[in-house]
């Protein structure tokens, strides 16, 4: 678990995101036969659909996990951690509802999906409290970088102001408030 790359969380996410509208079609093509997997509310149609969902919602999973690593200093060992729980939960999920929907006695196999993305979440909001939250730039060090913008008042009175290009080359509007006066 020394390999640490939070794009195998992002590449997995939209994998199984396709996978799950792959899957969702080859299910179209069947579930209108009444009786097919055993009827609609049979366990073997129900652990397949099963597989199905958990492609969508561990993918969405694999995806918020990457959007939270982008906004925390992702070195810590609890970080790669996550990352290997979620992709192994992720993977484990669809696998084993198709096992489970053949095999039933196989119900234990369900520990390691399970187990292993209660481990992901765990980690990860323990990785979240010790980081302190999402890094926000320094506000003071991020005003000394911009250049200044310069405004015109408007001539016609109406509080707006026309855009003026500053020494950095940038547009800019502000409008102002208009003062309001009662009768």
């Amino acid at each position: 678990m020394s390999h640490f790359a939070p794009q195998n969380n992002l590449f997995l996410a939209w994998l199984w995101i396709l996978l799950g509208f792959v899957s969702g079609m080859l299910l179209g093509l069947f579930f209108h036969g009444e009786n097919w997997l055993g009827g609609y509310t049979s366990f073997k149609r129900r652990m397949y659909r099963l597989g199905h969902i958990s492609f969508f919602g561990l993918g969405a999973v694999n995806l918020l996990f990457y959007f939270t690593l982008q906004s925390l200093p992702a070195d810590d060992p609890l970080a790669g951690l996550a990352s290997w729980a979620f992709v192994v939960g992720a993977v484990s999920m669809p696998v084993c509802s198709v096992l489970m929907a053949h095999f039933p006695k196989a119900h234990l196999l369900f520990a390691i999906p399970v187990l292993s993305l209660i481990a992901g979440g765990v980690l990860t909001l323990q990785f979240v409290v010790q980081s302190g939250g999402p890094q926000s730039p320094d506000p003071a060090a991020d005003a000394s970088t911009r250049a200044p913008i310069h405004h015109s008042s408007s001539a016609d009175g109406s509080g707006a102001t026309a855009p003026k290009q500053s020494d950095g080359g940038q547009l800019s509007t502000i409008n102002h408030p208009t003062t309001l006066t009662s009768p």
